[in-house]
């Protein structure tokens, strides 16, 4: 008999705001798993996998063989940081302060040590910012330079990266969750309108309650969803209930997918949903309420943006009334972002293959 010879073995760690109930960060983990799992076919090596999680009870369900490491497993953590030979950042912005210049620096503290350790650092379909100060942007650029890779996921990310003076490989790709479901389409021939709100809309709750009264008035029906389960919910809840309109929250990739594909259209204070919404053909409005919202606004000309402070009761219709130019251009428009995305993962590919050999 032939000698048996073991397929060497790549340890990634994923690395995220993942397992904290917001569907943005879990998409993303899945969709990270799903490009290095089809990368993976093409080497002659196989990976394993951790993943840095608040809480594994949020996450969606993971291919078999990944392992979970729990931000408070301080110990394990660390061994952790030093088995990776690839930390991989997929998605979402990790990197920014607006939640706090506390939670920046835990990220780059943890990553820095990833580094100390020999790791390579990969970001992959990943914004940066917003920043509220000037330490940020000088810490963030810090890390940067002694990363590996970085495929930025919109224009304002790859400027940031262009201002740093990188000598690390960066360019344009995309959210890796445009990779999830290609070539699917919604019909857009229901009457179903997704609702994603946020705290924020308790500020103008009624003129919001008008504006969307008006909505269902015209036949449209709501359905209200938290996407974010813990900070969505009461919001969410409050304005279903004033409406008497449904509201749900999800439990499974498959659940939402099937969901949105059922859709004519979005309303969203978060990004993620307008990213699904993008990629599976339906057309939507957005509240100026986070700065990648309006980044990503942009391709449409800004057609689909609204601003919650000035928000008149009837405009929120006469917005939607452009909704058949709005789904012509999200049709054009996800064929851009997933040829960006698809970009993205030969990319990857080619460093991985190369890094690896």
């Amino acid at each position: 008999m032939g000698r048996v010879t073991s397929v060497p073995e790549i340890p990634f760690f994923l690395f995220g705001y993942y397992g904290f109930g917001n569907w943005g960060d879990e998409l993303s983990l899945l969709a990270t798993l799903k490009v290095l799992e089809d990368i993976e076919r093409g080497l002659p090596f196989s990976f394993s996998y951790r993943v840095l999680a608040g809480d594994p009870r949020f996450l969606p369900p993971l291919p078999e063989g990944v392992e979970v490491v729990k931000r408070r497993e301080v110990f394990r953590l660390f061994q952790t940081l030093s088995w990776a030979k690839y930390v991989v950042v997929g998605g979402g912005s990790l990197l920014q302060d607006t939640t706090s210049f506390r939670s920046l620096a835990y990220y780059i503290s943890l990553l820095s040590l990833a580094r100390f350790f020999g790791g390579e650092i990969l970001f992959f379909g990943c914004g940066l910012g917003p920043f509220r100060h000037r330490v940020s942007e000088r810490v963030v650029s810090s890390l940067l330079r002694r990363s590996s890779l970085f495929l930025a996921r919109d224009e304002d990310t790859l400027l940031f990266l262009k201002k740093s003076s990188l000598s690390v490989p960066f360019d344009l790709s995309a959210d890796p969750v445009f990779l999830l479901w290609e070539g699917e389409t919604s019909r857009g021939d229901s009457s179903r309108i997704g609702v994603f709100l946020r705290k924020q809309a308790l500020e103008r709750e009624g003129v919001l309650f008008e504006a969307l009264f008006r909505f269902k008035r015209e036949g449209w029906d709501l359905e209200f969803v938290a996407f974010h389960r813990d900070e969505d919910w009461e919001v969410t809840e409050r304005l279903a209930q004033s409406l008497r309109c449904p509201a749900r929250c999800f439990f499974s990739l498959s659940e939402i997918f099937s969901y949105f594909l059922e859709l004519s259209g979005v309303i969203s204070m978060r990004l993620h949903p307008l990213i699904v919404a993008t990629s599976l053909g339906v057309p939507w409005l957005a509240f100026r309420v986070d700065p990648k919202i309006v980044s990503f606004s942009r391709h449409w000309g800004g057609e689909n943006l609204l601003s919650l402070e000035e928000l008149s009761p009837v405009e929120l219709c006469q917005y939607w009334r452009k909704r058949l130019f709005l789904r012509e251009k999200t049709l054009v428009l996800r064929e851009v972002f997933l040829a960006r995305a698809l970009e993205g993962k030969e990319r990857l590919l080619e460093f991985l293959a190369e890094s690896s050999g």
